[in-house]
């Protein structure tokens, strides 16, 4: 499978353009998914599950209430699963997470257990989705809005740039990352809107801009597609530009 990362500020519009982005791709004949599949497939890799009963069982996880009964348990398994693999992982692997576990020790949130064992949760969870769309067959494009890559940027709040650079040139390969960009000032009116009452949102935004800036540079150093796209305009539009671009970076 192909992992794409979409990273940008909290409120730039990950999430937005990763819908229009799926129908566009979708409309190019390209299969594309969302890492909420992720477990089940996984689960029918693991346990030889194959003709009817994977159709089956594809067809009650496409039911939305189906699917959130389903998953939790399913996601459970796949993170114990792919970290039993990591005991025997090789110095690549064993590097990052450590590193990805130093970061989320970070002095920021040491005062605070609760944030740190929220970050490790959502770090755990986005290396056992990865690593299973790293593993699983095929050419299905997996978008995240909410992978390793953005894991990134939340870690990297508060740590120093040269530690946020050896991140993104640890973190496992993708296939492309997007960099998903917007002024300041339209970032933080948007989240404003979803919560009025939290006032510290400049220099949070500006941190999470500079972290995509530096991942940008890690990853292409690495030889990873790396797509920008400004958010402020219609995300329709700019989803379009995005699948040709991806289109084209995986031609060449």
């Amino acid at each position: 499978m192909r992992r794409v990362e979409l990273i940008g500020p909290p409120g730039v519009g990950k999430t937005t353009l990763l819908k229009h982005l799926q129908r566009e791709l979708s409309r190019d004949g390209v299969r594309v998914t969302s890492p909420h599949w992720l477990p089940l497939w996984a689960y029918h890799e693991r346990n030889s599950i194959s003709g009817y009963r994977r159709r089956f069982e594809n067809s009650l996880y496409r039911a939305k209430g189906i699917q959130r009964w389903m998953r939790p348990k399913l996601e459970k398994e796949l993170v114990r699963h792919e970290f039993r693999a990591l005991r025997d992982a090789g110095p690549a692997d064993a590097e990052f997470l450590q590193f990805g576990l130093g970061l989320g020790q970070s002095e920021e949130v040491a005062t605070s257990p609760a944030l740190t064992l929220e970050r490790m949760l959502s770090f755990m969870r986005s290396v056992a989705l990865a690593r299973a769309a790293d593993r699983l067959a095929g050419e299905t494009v997996v978008l995240f809005d909410e992978g390793l890559g953005q894991r990134g940027v939340s870690l990297g709040q508060g740590v120093q740039e040269d530690e946020v650079r050896r991140y993104f040139r640890l973190m496992p390969t993708p296939g492309a990352v997007i960099v998903v960009r917007a002024p300041t000032e339209l970032i933080q009116e948007r989240l404003r809107l979803r919560n009025p009452d939290v006032t510290r949102f400049h220099a949070m935004v500006e941190r999470a801009q500079r972290i995509c800036s530096l991942a940008e540079e890690s990853c292409e150093e690495r030889g990873v597609p790396v797509l920008t796209v400004d958010a402020s305009g219609a995300a329709a539009e700019s989803a379009r530009g995005l699948a040709a671009a991806l289109s084209r970076a995986w031609a060449g």
